[in-house]
């Protein structure tokens, strides 16, 4: 980290413990209605929405106009952008700054929002209804390829990479809240599945548990100076899937014990301050619930069944495994062998860097695998990227594909809930799927792995696969 950053961000956080400690005792309600002039100002967004002279984009539209890693991208046009509020610093573990996603229920995306004020919660409360006239601000990074997309007010002084807070003078003029509060539903996803289109909103993970190793510890470690990374859990086949949930050093919970039992979780998905991991944001702990016993992995001994095998250690030039199917569908990238210098093997690598495509997309499907001849059956594998951004990897299962490449898109295509590295994360690092279990899934089966991307960005999207494993169970 640059040193003129470190002091910025120590400044910061002694001004917020001044903050919070003045405000400790405070009684503060969320106003139930508006003023006249803030009801004016909404109501005139809405009208010009409604009349055209203002363009609604969605949050996802907004995120697609920013590529991660890129310099912030100033807002030109009259654009507006609506969202509802699902994250509260009221407890101090967010800190000048909210997340909304595009609707109080399973959400499509979320985005952050930097802003200039401290105890926004009495403001913007979590499920206000908020709109943000985006004409004069910026979207981009506050750390520059965190990945975490965010609106800002203006370019840091210090990196023109980075954007900082929407100030406090602009607020009124960008940011405005109507008299709605929604109740925010917290989505219900599946722990391998969490992946980077879910950054920014708010979910709920069942069946999860703190680390073993951390029973009698508080959610913050004594010695950290500013966040601390805690290990969550949970049993997924033959084996452990985790998460991370990441607490400041200045929330009021911080020296609260974990939770020794399993239960639920609910909280807003982010990443790391480098952008190397997903992690989790509790608004408080009145959003963890653990209560149950802790469940364990199923023996792996009694799955020793492999039905499905393939590490590409036997590959060169285009992936071409025997039974295999390797289909363009749209561009001129396929699948080809590539030779992992950090893991020391081979693997399949896609991508659409400098291709020229305007649209890629890559298929790389599995031999048949029959799914009548054993009870109980799982599948693994591992992915990597550089520069993923831009890009996308599916995995993705049939049982009506009939093997011929031109009945791909005719066949009924279902995605899996794995967990697939995500746009810079682990950068050179493998990350592991997680077992995910096909024992719904009868017949014949394909194993699909889709990669969509767009040449027309250098650097858009390289995708690396190893080790495609299904054990099974007889």
């Amino acid at each position: 980290m640059k040193k003129n950053k470190i002091i910025t961000v120590v400044l910061i956080l002694v001004t917020n413990v001044l903050l919070l400690s003045c405000v400790e005792d405070a009684d503060f309600t969320v106003p139930e209605s508006l003023g006249n002039e803030e009801n004016e100002a909404v109501n005139k967004i809405i009208d010009s929405i409604s009349s055209g002279a203002l363009q609604l984009k969605t949050i996802k539209q907004l995120k697609e106009l920013y590529i991660i890693g890129n310099d912030p991208l100033e807002i030109v046009s009259d654009i507006v952008v609506k969202g509802y509020v699902i994250s509260s610093d009221k407890s101090g573990n967010f800190y000048k700054e909210f997340y909304m996603q595009d609707a109080p229920e399973n959400p499509i995306a979320g985005i952050k929002v930097a802003l200039n004020l401290s105890n926004s919660y009495n403001k913007f409360n979590i499920g206000r209804e908020v709109y943000i006239r985006l004409k004069g601000l910026y979207v981009g990074e506050t750390n520059s390829g965190d990945g975490n997309i965010t609106i800002g007010g203006k370019i840091s002084t210090t990196d023109l990479t980075e954007i900082e807070n929407v100030t406090s003078n602009q607020i009124p003029k960008h940011i405005y809240r109507t008299e709605i509060t929604e109740e925010i539903v917290p989505k219900l996803i599946d722990f391998g599945g969490i992946n980077a289109s879910h950054i920014g909103t708010f979910i709920t993970l069942e069946n999860v548990f703190f680390d073993a190793k951390l029973v009698g510890k508080s959610y913050v470690d004594p010695i950290e100076d500013f966040d601390t990374q805690r290990k969550i859990q949970t049993c997924l086949g033959l084996g452990y899937d985790e998460l991370l949930v990441e607490t400041s050093s200045f929330s009021r919970f911080s020296n609260e014990n974990l939770p020794e039992k399993a239960g639920t979780i609910n909280a807003v998905v982010s990443k790391d301050f480098g952008g190397d991991l997903m992690v989790l944001v509790l608004n408080d702990t009145n959003d963890v619930t653990m209560i149950d016993e802790r469940c364990t992995p199923l023996p792996a001994e009694e799955y020793s069944i492999i039905l499905l095998s393939e590490n590409f250690d036997n590959e060169s030039g285009d992936i071409d495994v025997l039974n295999w199917i390797n289909f363009r569908e749209e561009g001129t990238k396929s699948w080809r062998s590539y030779t992992d210098t950090y893991a020391q093997s081979n693997a399949a690598r896609v991508n659409s860097i400098n291709s020229g495509d305007e649209s890629t997309i890559t298929w790389l499907i599995t031999s048949s695998i029959n799914l009548d001849t054993t009870s109980q059956e799982f599948l693994s594998f591992e992915t990597s990227n550089s520069f993923g951004n831009g890009s996308e990897l599916q995995v993705l299962i049939s049982t009506d594909f009939n093997g011929n490449e031109n009945n791909i898109n005719t066949a009924t295509w279902t995605v899996l809930p794995a967990k697939i590295v995500s746009d810079g994360e682990n950068y050179k690092n493998w990350v592991h799927s997680t077992y995910i279990d096909l024992s719904n899934y009868s017949g014949t089966a394909f194993i699909a792995f889709k990669y969509t991307g767009n040449g027309n960005v250098n650097f858009n999207g390289t995708y690396e696969l190893d080790n495609v494993i299904i054990n099974a169970k007889e």
